[in-house]
């Protein structure tokens, strides 16, 4: 479907959720990126509910990062 995709994105990684998840300032906006990504088919079930259930393991994910550091770290 899309036969240059590779050439076109080069060495850049795409943002993952745990990318995303570290951008959030809140649980609330962290729960938020979760559900998008469920209901895109970015991730499973299994994986919200585990993250949703955890809430030391999400919020030690939270505010790693400020947004514009994708550039620096070589991501799209």
């Amino acid at each position: 479907m899309f036969p240059n995709l590779f050439q076109e994105v080069g060495d850049k990684v795409v943002p993952t959720v745990i990318d995303h998840l570290e951008v959030c300032k809140t649980i609330e906006e962290a729960i938020e990126i979760l559900s998008f990504f469920e209901r895109a088919g970015e991730i499973n079930k299994e994986y919200v509910l585990f993250l949703k259930n955890n809430p030391s393991l999400l919020i030690s994910m939270i505010g790693k990062r400020r947004r514009g550091e994708y550039e620096k770290r070589g991501l799209l």
